[in-house]
């Protein structure tokens, strides 16, 4: 066998009361709680404790509950009690049982025509006038168990407690055992108990002095099974079978199974199961008792005499970088190199912090950098043992490529690589260094934004190797601005609004700018080819790719959640239409078709649901549309015109409407998702022409035209910004003469 090794053989030597679910549960009813007449009919009645041992002067509540005739519940149900001897125990109306001399009697609860009952037994001496007496006068004689579950043949010992009436412990003294029916278990005077027969009684104990302890046992003819049905040895090799019964929480059955083998020259096996390989071979081993009969199957294999192994170990140390794996084989042969499948072959690995071992597949996965020793034991055999160096592998940083506002942090994560070249587990050691601390500064892998732009954080680990991701450090609100000449985009930092920081400003005219979800890229739309078009960049503004290429113009992108489409207008002629494309390119597609317009579109925060403007009734009102087109249907119904939808992160729409009357201002409003009376925000003397709402959903931008010179077309622009928390204040941002601002954007 190639790349293997054979190791030689050397110096080898020749009863418990039945509670239904619903009662642990809680719907019990207490008796002193059941009032009112039923309007069910009552079909059963249960008492839950079904027996009760009382010292006398004791009292303890019973419950009770009434059932239909389906099994549900009545909770209202109205109870009477009865004693069948009320001088050894009484029963008040709320179900309290109270003791009074020693004996036995039988309580009952009753309700339209049903009743159940119960055992209760009353210990000790009557205390005599039982108004004012002390419990603490009465001893109490307790079993120890409570209860016995036994098999025919089966012992237990009962161990008799005594206490005083204030639960200080006294001697027992003598007692009596007597068994109510001794066909089906015996006790002795030792308080041994022994199952005889199955079924069901009543061991009684009692004292010189009267008292008195019940203890119910069980008697069942048990279904066993074994707990192996085969197993493989080599000779003088030994296992143990054991009789245990399922339905018991695999309870062992210990002495009373009777244990042989069918062919001793292959296997023994003694009285509590142990099985002892003798020659190569096949046997059966048969468990009988409580007149049933199990086998298992025992198979004995040839001697082996070498195990023979993969890769050669004897050859220096195996390096296994830290993303691969590794397979070890180890094989039994016999002396005429015959292989022993069957052979039980040992692995040991000396640190599972280091690597991890899979015996069935024989495949070891490092986990991190050291050095372990892999040995593989066959019984008789020189056992092999491999060193294994993990060495460092390949890691990638994740996100590869991440966006975080000034002052946020993001969390990078240093990942190793599995042999499938899948990022997995956390690399450590590493050390973190940012290109432009100025812009990004990193700690453990924490990355806080200082100031708008792009940085490469590396990271480096104690092997050499390294990695990188781009982090762009964003402002607050992007938006279109003509203050350079032609409209350009824009982003502002709420910390220092008097500044605009420019992304891309150049000859075209570019606006209607959006980050992607991660902040990362910017969908706009540009006249740059001529038509407007849509264009992604990258957050800092390089890396410009066209998305969209024919006549008509493209604008107001918005991205899905996940940042793989793009939903969007195209608008041909004087028809507007809502379309669809893959982020990273491809063929688009149309979402509208009504010939009145549609626009401003707006994707719910899970995806689902587009919200957008149409005039397809006559005004212009707000309507929604599944994310695939379909399910197309108004959200708004009045004769002012609206503009402007807007998701807010619990799905809430917000959007512009007029005023309505003389005045030519406008109204920002809230509509619940599904709802249908809106809430309104805020309200200006002047039309808003554009309104933004954060991701988070805590801050508004809108801007506001007044017109100075109908005659010329002259507009004042100003933009605002403002808190969602109600009474906030709009604060206004600065802005040059003249300057006009478009879509504003979180």
């Amino acid at each position: 066998m190639k790349a293997a090794c054979k190791h030689r053989a050397r110096n080898r030597p020749g009863l418990l009361p039945w509670f239904p679910a619903y009662l642990l549960g809680g719907f019990l009813a207490p008796l002193s709680q059941a009032a009112g007449i039923q309007a069910q009919s009552i079909s059963e009645i249960q008492v839950t404790p079904e027996t009760m041992t009382l010292g006398a002067g004791q009292k303890q509540a019973l419950f009770a509950a009434a059932f239909d005739v389906r099994g549900n519940l009545i909770a209202s149900a109205k109870f009477t009690f009865w004693s069948s001897d009320s001088l050894i125990a009484r029963v008040r109306k709320d179900g309290t049982v109270l003791g009074i001399t020693p004996g036995l009697a039988k309580i009952e609860a009753r309700s339209q025509g049903r009743r159940a009952s119960m055992a209760v037994l009353i210990t000790g001496t009557a205390p005599g006038d039982l108004v004012g007496a002390r419990a603490a006068s009465v001893s109490l004689l307790t079993l120890e168990p409570s209860s016995a579950k036994l098999y025919p043949g089966e012992s237990m010992r009962i161990k008799p407690l005594a206490e005083r009436g204030d639960g200080t412990p006294t001697l027992v003294g003598r007692v009596s055992w007597k068994v109510i029916n001794p066909e089906i278990a015996a006790v002795d005077t030792g308080g041994v108990v022994t199952g005889l027969s199955p079924g069901r009684t009543v061991v009684q104990v009692s004292t010189r002095n009267r008292l008195m302890a019940t203890l119910p046992v069980e008697v069942s003819q048990p279904d066993f099974v074994l707990s192996q049905n085969s197993m493989m040895l080599a000779p003088a090799d030994a296992d143990t079978i054991r009789a245990i019964v399922p339905t018991q929480g695999n309870r062992e059955i210990r002495g009373l199974v009777h244990w042989r083998s069918t062919d001793t020259t292959v296997a023994v096996v003694g009285t509590s199961g142990g099985v002892r390989a003798i020659a190569p071979g096949q046997a059966e081993i048969i468990a009988a008792g409580f007149s049933q009969e199990r086998r298992a199957t025992v198979t004995v294999h040839q001697l082996p005499e070498a195990l023979v192994v993969s890769p050669h170990h004897s050859g220096g140390p195996i390096q296994v970088p830290l993303r691969a794996t590794r397979r070890f084989t180890a094989a039994a042969e016999a002396a005429d190199s015959t292989p022993i499948p069957e052979a039980r072959i040992a692995w040991e690995l000396s640190d599972t912090a280091l690597a991890t071992f899979d015996r069935r597949t024989g495949v070891l996965t490092p986990k991190a950098l050291g050095t372990v020793t892999l040995m593989a034991r066959l019984a008789g055999i020189q056992p092999a043992v491999w060193t294994i160096q993990i060495i460092p592998g390949d890691f990638d940083l994740q996100p590869a490529r991440a966006g975080i506002p000034a002052g946020r942090r993001i969390a990078l994560a240093a990942l190793l690589k599995d042999a499938q070249e899948t990022p997995r587990t956390r690399a450590a050691g590493v050390r973190w260094s940012s290109d432009r601390p100025d812009i990004a500064v990193v700690r453990d892998g924490v990355v806080e934004g200082i100031a708008p732009g792009r940085a490469i954080i590396t990271a480096t680990t104690p092997w050499g190797k390294s990695a990188q991701a781009d982090v762009f450090v964003v402002g607050d609100l992007l938006l279109a601005s003509n203050r350079g000449g032609n409209f350009g985009i824009y982003q502002l930092r709420s910390a220092s609004p008097t500044s605009l920081i420019p992304v891309l400003q150049d000859s075209a005219r570019n606006i209607q700018a959006v980050l992607s979800p991660d902040r990362t890229r910017i969908a706009f739309s540009s006249n740059r080819s001529g038509s407007f078009d849509l264009f992604i960049m990258d957050a800092d503004g390089r890396n410009l790719r066209r998305m969209t290429a024919d006549s008509a113009d493209e604008g107001n992108p918005v991205w899905t959640s996940d940042g793989a489409q793009i939903v969007y207008t195209s608008t041909r002629g004087a028809a507007t239409q809502i379309a669809i494309i893959p982020a990273e390119g491809g063929e688009s597609r149309q979402l509208t078709t009504t010939s009145a317009g549609n626009h401003s579109p707006s994707i719910s925060p899970d995806s689902r649901n587009i919200v957008f403007i149409s005039a397809r009734d006559g005004n212009q009102e707000i309507y929604a549309m599944d994310l695939d087109g379909s399910n197309q249907r108004r959200l708004t119904k009045t004769p002012l015109r609206e503009s402007s939808p807007r998701f807010y992160r619990n799905g809430d729409v917000g959007y512009v409407v007029e005023r309505g009357g003389r005045s030519r201002g406008s109204k920002v409003m809230r509509l619940p998702w599904g709802g249908t009376a809106a809430i309104p925000v805020l309200q200006t003397e002047y039309p808003v022409p554009a309104l933004a709402i954060s991701r988070e959903g805590d801050r508004l931008a809108y801007v506001v035209g007044r017109i100075t010179d109908a005659t010329k077309g002259r507009v004042e622009f100003s933009l605002f910004l403002q808190s969602t928390a109600p009474g906030s204040p709009s604060v206004a941002v600065p802005l040059n003469r003249d300057e006009q601002i478009l879509s504003p954007s979180f």
